[in-house]
């Protein structure tokens, strides 16, 4: 099965993640961390959500590492490493050999669209028929679907949450 979790930015997609993958031991996969600098968002990291390691995958153009290899740009808001890339490729390889009871892809859009980001990571894993949960934007369902040969699927639609 496949399950699109959706909702507008700063809903708690991630959150939802982090919080679902406690109910499934066997699952595996990866959240998009946001990374902050001085109270600045400044990028994002990738977690692996059964190990807790990371690895920086994000940045915005002015908070380039001088160590970093980009692997893409998206417009001129974010720059994407090839580390960040091969970690994310490494933990869908593994969570496919071990036949992992489910995974988190956090998140397909624009990137994959044009056939970058994780596009063979998302194809690999389709094909592997494990349960995936794909954060993706809800404007862009439509066409990912379409381009990926998703078929069926159910929606998850994250609400952001009200505090007080």
């Amino acid at each position: 099965m496949i399950y699109l979790l959706t909702g507008p930015i700063n809903s708690g997609k991630t959150s939802w993640i982090l919080r679902d993958f406690q109910h499934h031991p066997k699952a595996d996969g990866f959240a998009c961390k946001k990374t902050w600098l001085d109270g600045q968002h400044i990028g994002y990291d990738l977690l692996h959500l059964p190990t807790g390691t990371t690895c920086p995958f994000i940045r915005t153009p002015d908070h380039i590492p001088p160590d970093w290899k980009e692997a893409t740009r998206l417009s001129e808001r974010f720059s994407f490493s090839s580390a960040g890339l091969v970690f994310a490729h490494q933990i869908a390889q593994n969570a496919i050999l071990k036949r992992a009871e489910k995974f988190y892809l956090d998140e397909v859009g624009p990137l994959e669209l044009r056939g970058d980001g994780f596009c063979n990571i998302l194809r690999a894993l389709i094909e592997a028929q494990i349960d995936l949960v794909v954060v993706i934007r809800e404007s862009l369902i439509d066409q990912i679907t379409a381009a990926f040969e998703i078929k069926e699927y159910t929606i998850l639609n994250q609400t952001p949450t009200k505090s007080g």
